[in-house]
């Protein structure tokens, strides 16, 4: 039987059905617009045009499929509406959820966020620590939003794992959240490292946790996946490191962030801009939350991918696309 996959098309989904079409698993793949995705999946994935925020669209989506990856979702921090937060993760949850109760899918193994959870600044994520309180940001509450939805489809008879990673990188058709981390340094966008820190987790082995949710998952469970915590100055070295590069920049004060986020947000809502930093992005990375992966790896086999290697990979995509410069000329010996 077949596989759907939302967000195919983004950071998470893409690698979910790349990995299972390389296992031989028949996969549709839910796009908004088959011309343009069609170049960013392998030729055997088949393309269904439907849209999370659009119900009608999906029962066909969903009609005959044995599992259901969720993993659309707005993952930003910042939008110049919040409200498409809600609207995409919160109601698109919802309406895809639905959609495969009534196909009578199997399994659906949904990607929510590491950010549902409660921690002190600085502290330890676990699964059992799920926050009752409403997040500081839209985002957040969206997904927070989002696992309720799920919760009250489940309670109707659907089959729902949950994998919450933490912040993701690596190769990718788009490149927003932690690969703009990447982008910003290499291409000599960022004056300042923020301050601040996150746990992170290279996309390949997030996925292949997703198909293990899928077989070895146990349902209603949320499985915490990440690879390792690292500051931001910390992944600013390593991110140069792979690259080549001898310097980075400097580590910016604390109030000089805040201030930042709090002059630029506005002037980015009202002229159409991407702020440098975003209050929200600002309030993820202070919270500098670490994530115990430790029932990810006893449940699902996840295995970390260790930091080097992940940022080393990372920055050879970015630079075979042409993201980003090339690797320095190496010094001529004397």
């Amino acid at each position: 039987m077949d596989v759907l996959v939302t967000g195919a098309t983004g950071l998470i989904g893409n690698a979910i059905a790349r990995q299972l079409h390389a296992a031989g698993r028949r996969v549709r793949a839910l796009v908004r617009d088959p011309a343009r995705a069609r170049p960013l999946l392998p030729d055997g994935v088949a393309l269904v045009r439907g849209d999370v925020t659009e119900p009608a669209s999906l029962a066909p989506a969903a009609r005959g499929a044995e599992l259901v990856f969720h993993a659309a979702g707005m993952p930003e921090q910042w939008q110049a509406d919040d409200a498409v937060f809600d609207r995409v993760n919160r109601q698109g949850t919802a309406n895809v959820l639905a959609a495969a109760l009534d196909a009578g899918v199997r399994r659906v193994v949904y990607t929510s966020t590491m950010d549902v959870f409660a921690a002190p600044r600085g502290g330890v994520l676990s699964e059992a620590s799920v926050d009752p309180a409403p997040k500081p940001t839209a985002y957040e509450r969206s997904k927070q939003a989002a696992e309720r939805e799920a919760e009250a489809v489940r309670a109707r008879g659907l089959d729902v794992v949950y994998v919450n990673p933490s912040a993701v990188y690596g190769p990718s058709p788009v490149h927003v959240g932690t690969n703009s981390f990447f982008l910003q340094l290499l291409n000599g966008k960022m004056p300042l490292v923020p301050p601040g820190g996150m746990s992170v987790v290279y996309v390949d082995g997030l996925a292949a946790a997703h198909l293990a949710a899928a077989e070895r998952g146990a349902a209603g469970e949320r499985y915490l996946v990440s690879d390792a915590h690292v500051t931001n100055a910390a992944f600013a070295r390593a991110i140069a490191d792979a690259a080549g590069l001898r310097k980075t920049p400097a580590r910016a004060p604390e109030w000089a962030m805040h201030a930042l986020a709090a002059v630029s947000e506005p002037l980015a809502r009202a002229f159409g801009f991407k702020p440098l930093i975003a209050r929200g992005q600002l309030s993820f990375l202070l919270w500098n939350a670490r994530v115990d992966a430790s029932k990810a790896e006893r449940a699902l086999g996840f295995t970390p991918m260790p930091l080097a290697e992940g940022v080393k990979r990372t920055v050879a995509f970015l630079r075979a696309e042409g993201l980003v410069p090339a690797a320095p000329a190496a010094a001529s010996p004397r």
